[in-house]
């Protein structure tokens, strides 16, 4: 019985589990990635494309010129002998008057082959055009315009023959035909509209509705009295365009020396000048051209495109344009490597020791971007005031001026490298950059979304 008292239980050594502690370190490694990534900006790469922009509206301008109305000073049937639009020098026939009608018959007699030009067809076409743009269920004004346009163009059609005509009735001396030259050279139009007598400057908003536009055209087969208007002369290549503009669009052109206006019935693009000014509560805006004032004449108000801010290169994101210091070198500095071809300028390093001052030079390599006489080289291979050698040992350069670069992080070798721009346009979202610059960017390049998540010469990952 006392043996068994003298038995003592021992206790077990605890042992250490390798396993479980690598697990858990692991386990809280792989925690802190997760949080590490969730939290942290990621690299996100933007391929860069070509891309174009602007800022455009379409409005319909007054078109006015150096407009002459002519009356006849002859009661009686007129016949013409121009089209309109045709340019006609001093002493031009442009038009008779046949006092009885006898001689309507005559004038238009053998015009049965006569064939329609490509010319009269897109008259044509251009009338019919502006018609269904302008037609209004509620306004058949429209309608009677078309019919008495179609009706001129048709008038046009045979004038040529007219003219031939007229030459041989006024051979016979019997013929009791008055004809009317003209005292001046200039543009035939056969219309008018109550705004000829009006200056570009004296236009109000009320001139631009056109509702109460009226055009009247002058060709027609009713007898004519005297002191009617039997056509007009435009004598000046000179003409203007002046446009009623929204307070917002005011704001946007009133800075522009100049503006882009495309004629929207036929494509035709100017750039030309322009003046922005206000009367009371509206805003107008006047172009000047010199030239297709005679392209345009049958027509009052003009749809035309206004272009402005507008620039054609690479497009990319705001996100990814950030800045970069450089130091500026004069370029006499630059020199080529002892045991290579690359440029770069050579560093001087002045220490003092036991033995003396001595003094080291140093090769340092460079991608620069030129301007002129100057380099600009990236400030992170250099410090403050760092000195520069020449040609010769007396020639030094400190490096104490900067300038910032706007640009973008490059990732195409997958790692970061900074790549100046030239923005040509920008606006809250996108950029347009000039194409083809040194050192700059091209078409399918990689660059970093956004350039506060990529660090210079780091690799991608």
């Amino acid at each position: 019985m006392g043996s068994r008292n003298n038995v003592r239980k021992f206790r077990k050594a605890r042992s250490i589990n390798i396993g479980v502690i690598i697990f858990f370190i692991v386990f809280v490694y792989v925690l802190i990635n997760i949080y590490l990534y969730f939290t942290k900006d990621h690299l996100t790469i933007y391929e860069v494309k070509e891309g174009t922009t602007a800022e455009d509206f379409v409005l319909d301008g007054i078109a006015f010129r150096d407009e002459k109305v002519i009356n006849t000073d002859t009661a009686g049937y007129i016949n013409y002998y121009h089209r309109e639009g045709e340019r006609v020098a001093k002493n031009s026939v442009v038009y008779s008057v046949d006092g009885g009608n006898e001689y309507s018959e005559v004038l238009a007699a053998d015009d049965s082959g006569k064939s329609i030009s490509v010319d009269d067809a897109q008259s044509i076409k251009n009338n019919i055009t502006d018609f269904q743009k302008d037609y209004n269920d509620g306004n058949f004004t429209y309608v009677y315009q078309l019919k008495e346009e179609l009706a001129n163009s048709s008038m046009q059609i045979y004038n040529d023959s007219m003219l031939t005509n007229l030459r041989t009735l006024l051979e016979d001396k019997t013929a009791s035909l008055k004809v009317a030259k003209t005292d001046t050279s200039g543009v035939i139009v056969y219309y008018t509209d109550g705004y000829e007598d009006m200056g570009a400057d004296s236009a109000t908003a009320k001139d631009f509705d056109k509702t109460i536009y009226k055009k009247t055209q002058l060709r027609t087969n009713k007898m004519q009295k005297r002191g009617n208007p039997v056509y007009k002369i435009v004598t000046d290549d000179n003409w203007s365009i002046v446009y009623l503009l929204t307070k917002e669009q005011y704001e946007k052109i009133q800075d522009n020396e100049t503006i882009t206006i495309i004629f929207t019935a036929d494509d035709l693009k100017q750039t030309v000048p322009v003046k922005v000014y206000q009367k009371g509560n509206d805003y107008f805006a006047k172009v000047t051209l010199d030239k297709y004032m005679a392209r345009y004449i049958n027509q009052r108000f003009l749809s035309t495109e206004i272009v402005i801010n507008s620039a054609e290169g690479l497009k990319i994101p705001v996100s990814a344009i950030t800045e970069k210091k450089f130091y500026k070198v004069p370029k006499s500095y630059l020199t080529h490597g002892g045991d290579s071809d690359k440029e770069g300028l050579i560093r001087i390093d002045s220490s003092s020791t036991d033995n003396g001052d001595k003094t080291t030079y140093e090769f340092i390599a460079v991608d620069y971007y030129e301007d002129g006489d100057y380099i600009y080289v990236d400030s992170n291979l250099f410090k403050n005031r760092d000195v520069i050698k020449g040609q010769s040992d007396s020639d030094t350069f400190m490096l104490e001026k900067t300038k910032k670069f706007k640009g973008v992080y490059n990732v195409n070798k997958g790692y970061a490298v900074f790549r100046p721009v030239e923005i040509l346009y920008e606006n809250e979202e996108y950029c347009i950059v000039k194409k083809n610059t040194p050192n700059g960017l091209s078409v399918f390049d990689h660059i970093a979304l956004d350039s506060r998540t990529a660090t210079e010469q780091s690799i991608i990952y």
